[in-house]
């Protein structure tokens, strides 16, 4: 019985560490990243273009760190790592790479919402912005799956910030999770097949 409780403690012990590390080395490579977005790095194609290159074989692995990042720190453009991603990678590469970033990024979003709740959201969505899908959400609260697959699916719509509103809702990780593994490939896809295309024309 006592060797029993020890192994679950010790394995207790390992997961926190296990944990507190990553937490620790997300923080720090985000923190990394925002830096470099002060600096004017992914202000453009080119100049995003021209750092994930810099990294050489670390590149993909670069790519989807950026892409996660991207959902959370939803000031970067949402395009434009799945457009460099296909022009330095190539259309099936630039593609896993952006689909497990921004799948990855959009859980996270997700996740924070829910922990952190309604002041956090609506810090970053705007009070007057907030309000008014409160009140949408209320109106429609049945139909909100649809919605959410359908907005995640078109192109132009603000995802990111879907991703933690969502966080709000009745959803279950599970079902938010189903939506977006299964709405954002298309977006992710079309981009990577246009400029995956133009890259090896240039």
């Amino acid at each position: 019985m006592e060797e029993n409780e020890k192994a679950v403690s010790s394995g207790k012990k390992v997961k926190t560490l296990l944990t507190v590390v990553f937490a620790v080395g997300f923080i720090a490579m985000t923190a990394f990243f925002v830096y470099e977005y002060s600096q004017g790095r992914f202000k453009s194609e080119e100049n995003l273009q021209e750092y994930i290159a810099s990294f050489g074989i670390y590149g993909p692995l670069i790519l989807t760190f950026f892409q996660c990042i991207k959902v959370v720190y939803t000031v970067i453009p949402g395009a434009l790592g799945c457009i460099v991603g296909a022009t330095l990678f190539g259309t099936v590469k630039g593609f896993i790479c952006s689909y497990i970033g921004i799948c990855t990024g959009s859980l996270l979003a997700f996740t924070l919402s829910r922990k952190f709740g309604v002041s956090f959201v609506s810090s970053l969505m705007g009070e007057k912005h907030y309000n008014k899908c409160i009140k949408w959400l209320n109106r429609n609260r049945k139909n909100y799956s649809l919605f959410l697959w359908v907005a995640i699916t078109f192109p132009f719509s603000p995802d990111d910030f879907l991703c933690y509103f969502s966080g709000l809702t009745h959803l279950s990780y599970k079902r938010f999770m189903i939506i977006i593994l299964t709405a954002k490939p298309w977006t992710i896809l079309a981009y990577s097949l246009i400029f995956g295309y133009l890259g090896k024309t240039v």
